[in-house]
């Protein structure tokens, strides 16, 4: 038995012992040696009642022992028996270790007979990922790709890139089987089948659209940051660094006052699909909200501009690229291909109607807007605008006509604005074929009104008169009459035709246009 400090009252003949006579005689037996014979785990009380029976009778046996040493034996006897059973416990932990550092060292034994040892494991193993890691990372940073490696755009990529910036004009050359075809102006391309037309599109064309961003300044004058409100797409439309985009692009940093860039906003123009080239747009020359059509400058030189085809000669079926920024810079020129699905379309949007659009199959999604709509030359055609999804049938692609846009551009970069030469009449764009032949008239532009003191009014002209020719040009419908408008200049005198629908007369009159006034 265990015995603890706490046990010292329980019945285990230890404290009050009944064998302790009431008066001890003298003359009682020395037990100090025959207690020192005694064994630890034998019962105190027991081997005193042994010795007392084979000594001497009780009463003679404790004649001569007092009480303070009979108490002073047991606790002797308790000390020993505590310090045998810590020894136990320290002799069984000592054999425990034994046996498990015998069986480590004959498994340490095994491994080390089998193969190598743990360090050798583990300096191989940081060896065999360092290899792996310098392999994958060389094919990532130096494989050839169309654009740049990733790890030479490490090296070239500048934080601040937007002061004066000079663009390296030469580019690369793509070889197309026998044919080689280098980006720039004026450069034909001819390719053996459809599957080369895109690459050799965008080999010709690429450098020559960009991605736009328009960002709100806040913070103090100190701690000022920028908040991207818009992006989408643009073309380079000179050397010089004129950028051209949708207006509806840029409009939210238009300032209503002064009508050019407002000073809490700036507009980045990106160069690089990895938008390492960039520039901050100068001045806002002027737009045109009708039209949809902004034009920027950019501090920047050696620009590489498109190239424009004659939108006129389209033919419905032909093959069309477009090179933007679907969905935001992340996804600068990328380019989709299709056909020319129609020409000369008028759509009306949000109560505001847009006439002489391309339709196209290409697709064209949010941050393609202002991007480029190529022939299978790598010329412009037109400049992307709009996307019409509806539940009746799929997204349908358009884009402004490449002769509308390259007028409105010289328009604005002449005076600032676009100056619109004005008939002075109000057309009404109800008046169709079916209207004519219902009453009689001929077809062509009705005159809703005549604007006072306007080149019409001192011509002649009046209300309820229909436009049937300009010039040599015959007109059946307001979007024809509009697409002559824009070959006009402010100034200019056209021999007009009116058929007058009062007398059924058919007039000529001369009609000086004149200027849209600014603002």
């Amino acid at each position: 038995m265990y015995y603890d400090e706490e046990d010292n009252n329980k019945d285990t003949g230890i404290g009050e012992n009944p064998l302790i006579p009431q008066e001890p005689e003298q003359n009682s037996p020395d037990l100090s040696a025959e207690s020192e014979k005694m064994s630890p785990t034998d019962n105190s009380c027991e081997q005193q009642e042994t010795f007392q029976e084979t000594t001497a009778s009780p009463a003679d046996s404790y004649q001569t022992m007092n009480e303070k040493e009979y108490k002073a034996n047991i606790k002797r006897m308790k000390r020993e028996y505590k310090q045998f059973q810590k020894d136990k416990k320290q002799s069984a932990k000592a054999e425990r270790d034994a046996t498990y550092a015998a069986a480590q060292s004959q498994q340490y034994g095994a491994s080390r007979k089998k193969g190598i040892g743990a360090g050798t494991s583990f300096i191989l193993s940081l060896l065999t990922s360092f290899i792996m890691f310098v392999v994958i990372f060389g094919l990532l940073a130096f494989f050839p790709t169309k654009e740049k490696s990733f790890l030479a755009s490490l090296y070239s990529k500048s934080e601040k890139s937007q002061a004066g910036l000079t663009k390296d004009p030469s580019g690369n050359d793509v070889q197309l089987g026998d044919q080689t075809v280098s980006k720039g102006d004026n450069v034909t391309i001819n390719v053996n089948g459809d599957s080369e037309i895109a690459q050799a599109v965008y080999a010709k064309a690429a450098n020559s659209v960009v991605g736009i961003a328009v960002s709100q300044v806040s913070g103090s004058k100190w701690n000022q940051y920028e908040t991207v409100v818009s992006m989408g797409s643009g073309i380079i439309y000179s050397a010089d660094g004129i950028v051209v985009t949708n207006c509806h692009v840029v409009e939210s940093a238009i300032d209503s006052f002064t009508k050019g860039i407002n000073s809490n906003y700036t507009i980045r123009v990106y160069f690089k699909t990895d938008l390492s080239e960039w520039a901050y747009a100068t001045e806002l020359i002027g737009y045109d909200v009708t039209n949809d059509i902004a034009v920027l400058r950019v501090d920047a030189k050696n620009l590489q501009p498109i190239e424009f085809a004659d939108s006129d000669t389209l033919t419905t079926g032909e093959t069309a690229i477009t090179i933007g920024s679907p969905g935001g810079l992340t996804y600068m020129n990328s380019i989709s291909e299709g056909i020319l699905s129609g020409i000369n379309r008028t759509v009306t949007t949000n109560n505001t109607t847009v006439y002489d659009l391309i339709q196209t199959t290409a697709a064209i999604n949010p941050g393609n807007s202002g991007g480029a709509l190529l022939n299978k030359e790598g010329k412009l055609i037109g400049l992307c605008v709009i996307k019409i999804v509806s539940t009746e049938y799929e997204g349908m692609g358009f884009a402004i006509n490449s002769n509308t846009v390259k007028t409105i551009v010289e328009s604005i970069k002449e005076y600032g604005y676009y100056n619109k030469p004005l008939l002075g009449v109000n057309i009404n764009t109800n008046y169709n074929t079916s209207i004519a032949d219902k009453q009689g008239w001929e077809r062509g532009a009705y005159i809703e009104n005549v604007t006072a003191s306007s080149g019409a009014e001192k011509a002649g002209i009046k209300a309820e008169d229909i436009i049937t020719k300009i010039n040599d040009t015959k007109i059946s419908s307001f979007a024809e009459l509009r697409r002559f408008m824009l070959t006009c200049k402010p100034g200019e005198t056209v021999r007009i035709e009116v058929y007058r629908t009062g007398n059924g007369q058919t007039l000529n009159f001369e009609v000086v246009l004149d200027e849209t006034k600014p603002g």
